[in-house]
């Protein structure tokens, strides 16, 4: 079952709000930073350019690069949900 492209693309949009917001409370370079929040803040930025190649991809109507970064967000989250928020650390 084909999913409305429209619906996608507004998800994906609220997907980056979220991303804009976590990036917007970051402090700048005021550390230290725990490995974890370096890490987090390392897929957060990974997630942002998967969500743009993905847009790209339903752009193109390319099938298998839209597989290949839903697949790639995927792995993300799963990352993330494993690395606290920053100042939950440590």
């Amino acid at each position: 079952m084909e999913e409305n492209p429209h619906f996608i693309k507004n998800s994906l949009r609220m997907e980056l709000e979220a991303i804009y917001k976590e990036k917007s409370s970051w402090d700048g370079g005021k550390g230290p930073f725990t490995p974890s929040a370096i890490r987090r803040r390392e897929l957060i930025l990974m997630e942002e350019q998967a969500i743009y190649a993905l847009e790209r991809a339903i752009e193109e109507k390319d099938e298998v690069k839209e597989m290949l970064f839903q697949e790639i967000l995927f792995v993300i989250k799963k990352y993330l949900e494993e690395i606290p928020l920053e100042g939950k650390d440590g």
